[in-house]
């Protein structure tokens, strides 16, 4: 268990987002304007209803902007995958240690062919099919392999970045990936592979087909695994996953999952209590996993979860191309009361102090520096020739009159100004994107705050530096070394075996660093790293490196508390952070 930290300033908790909704006694759905009309799943005697904060805005497990629970719970039992993740079995293996075993329903082998060039082969069941009826097979590969390359937003792409090409035998049904060099893991790529048939040639393909409130997923529900989603309902909030009948391997016990909103701790007590809901992963802290123990044979644990939100500085252009406005920018801001806004639970809060590995991770430890006080912001922002605008003299009654203006910051009779954005339909990053322009704001900054499509955002807007930070989602639970790479590396000069110029420009216009800034002093043990050579002691001295270059303020870890009622067998409270409590959703059983 990460260590977490208890924030008792009653100021602070005023600022969380509240959660919203209920289970035993729901108010009106709120109805999405142009969200088709869809009935209310109606769950069976069979259906194992589980309560989560939210649904996400998309099932694309790959894109940033969708890094959420119920997109990992979705993703795990919909899309399939060459290696699964389970918690480690190696004696002596830390905590929060993760194997990566083979799914043998898709395999019946992946190897290491060749070292020279480093070969993968992975040959997969003649029977591994969509259940629309098209094989699962190289194609959906290649699929996955362009679009991490090719498209902006994607979650930390390095090693497909490493890959020179993929051909195909026995009928698709060989499949040889061939990287630049020895990559350790390479059981971590093309977990979640997406049905390439469908996606290529629909609307708004990778990026956008897969949002919950497009309904391509209701029209379309192909699945490569044991369930397929049945129907995503953006407007109530639920995701019905039904038993995938045509899955060739071992069918899933449950006939249908149902993941919904579940509303307030008293409300998700109550429907725990009547059986109206069987399990709940949801927000909450001490108070919330209390409350829910308290209930006779009701299981809890608290989880950390497979995400990790930043706040991430545009360093290209403008006045953040300098380390100093940087430094002092993310000087002004207070990481304890932006996690307390982004964790939304009070006093339980899981905050990030380190650049690379996060508190679930094996090995981590706070690695930040000392927070700057305010006059060396001052300096800092002096040194890069911006001052303050003179104090005014307090005007009337001190006691009565409104709180004096910040005094602006300013350079040649310019303001400094900072636009954060988020992505569009996420409170949670929305409000800490606030709440740090409220703290920017205070000090004398010009700050506001967008939201954004994820595709614009993570592209053409950051590009073209119409956005100075981003406040969003980092997947947890990855390689360290590919972390380290995809975020923080220098962007490649060309694609490894692959020297055409449209390719080149289609990874420049996807950058997986999304502060554009990086230190090339780094980038040999990076590269290094990503072979398997030391990682942990190249990360280790990155470090402070990555500190001093001011890009990144990590803020928390997600954390939930994960509840298993007396009506449902075969649940464990103790999966792999990547799939959390639905490692094991094929063999959970709805008890009478």
């Amino acid at each position: 268990m990460p260590r977490l930290l208890r924030v008792l300033t009653m100021s602070l908790a005023a600022s969380v987002v509240v959660l919203t909704g209920c289970t035993a006694n729901p108010p009106p759905p709120i109805e999405s304007t142009d969200s088709p009309k869809t009935t209310p799943a109606k769950p069976t005697k069979s259906t194992v209803v589980v309560a989560v904060d939210d649904i996400g805005i998309g099932l694309n497990p790959h894109l940033r902007s969708n890094q959420s629970p119920a997109t990992n719970a979705v993703a795990s039992l919909v899309f399939p995958s060459p290696f699964k993740p389970v918690p480690s079995a190696v004696p002596g293996a830390p905590a929060g240690a993760t194997d990566w075993v083979p799914d043998t329903a898709l395999l019946t082998s992946a190897d290491v062919t060749a070292q020279e060039p480093f070969t993968v082969t992975y040959k997969i069941q003649n029977q591994a099919s969509w259940s629309d009826g098209a094989p699962i097979a190289a194609e959906d590969f290649r699929y996955l392999w362009q679009q991490m390359i090719t498209q902006p937003g994607v979650v930390d792409p390095a090693g497909y970045r490493l890959i020179s090409d993929i051909t195909s035998s026995e009928g698709g049904k060989t499949v040889t990936v061939v990287l630049a060099h020895e990559y350790p893991a390479w059981r971590q790529l093309f977990i979640d592979l997406l049905p390439s048939h469908l996606l290529k040639d629909s609307p708004g393909g990778f990026q956008r087909s897969l949002t919950v409130d497009r309904g391509l997923i209701d029209q379309n529900p192909i699945s490569g695994g044991q369930f397929r989603v049945k129907q995503a309902d953006a407007g109530r909030e639920e995701i019905l996953l039904e038993r995938n009948d045509r899955y060739w391997g071992t069918p899933a016990v449950p006939d249908q999952i149902l993941l919904r909103r579940g509303g307030t701790a008293a409300q998700l007590a109550e429907s725990l209590r009547s059986g109206d809901t069987q399990m709940a992963l949801v927000h909450g802290g001490v108070a919330t996993q209390a409350q829910l123990a308290a209930i006779p044979s009701v299981r809890t644990a608290t989880m950390p979860q497979a995400r990790v939100m930043q706040l991430s500085l545009n360093g290209r252009t403008g006045d953040l191309s300098d380390a100093r406005v940087r430094r002092a920018v993310l000087g002004l801001l207070d990481p304890v009361l932006l996690a307390t806004v982004g964790a939304q639970t009070g006093s339980w809060v899981d905050p990030v102090r380190a650049q690379v590995l996060t508190p679930s991770d094996p090995g981590y430890a706070p690695t930040a520096p000392p927070r700057p006080s305010l006059d060396e912001v001052f300096t800092l922002l002096n040194e890069a020739g911006f001052g303050r605008a003179p104090e005014q003299a307090p005007a009337g009654n001190t006691t009565t009159s409104p709180a004096p203006q910040p005094r602006p910051i300013a350079k040649n009779g310019r303001t400094l100004s900072i636009r954060l954005a988020a992505v569009d339909k996420d409170p949670s990053t929305l409000a800490v994107a606030n709440t740090a322009a409220d703290q920017l704001r205070s000090a004398g900054i010009d700050a506001t705050v967008r939201s954004l499509p994820a595709d614009e955002l993570y592209g053409k807007d950051l590009l073209d530096g119409t956005v100075d930070a981003i406040v969003g989602w980092e997947r947890a639970g990855e390689d360290a070394a590919t972390v380290l790479a995809s975020r923080y590396g220098c962007p490649p000069a060309s694609l490894p075996g692959n020297e055409d110029s449209a390719a080149v420009e289609a990874a420049r216009k996807a950058p997986a660093n999304i502060s554009g800034v990086c230190d090339p002093a780094l980038q040999p043990a990076t590269d290094g790293a990503l072979r398997g050579q030391n990682a942990p002691k190249v990360i280790a001295d990155a470090e402070p490196r990555l500190w001093e270059l001011a890009t990144v303020l990590p803020i928390m870890q997600d954390n939930g508390v994960a509840a298993a009622g007396p009506r449902v067998d075969g649940v464990s409270l103790n999966g792999a952070i990547q799939v959390g409590i639905f490692g094991g959703a094929a063999t959970w059983r709805r008890l009478s």
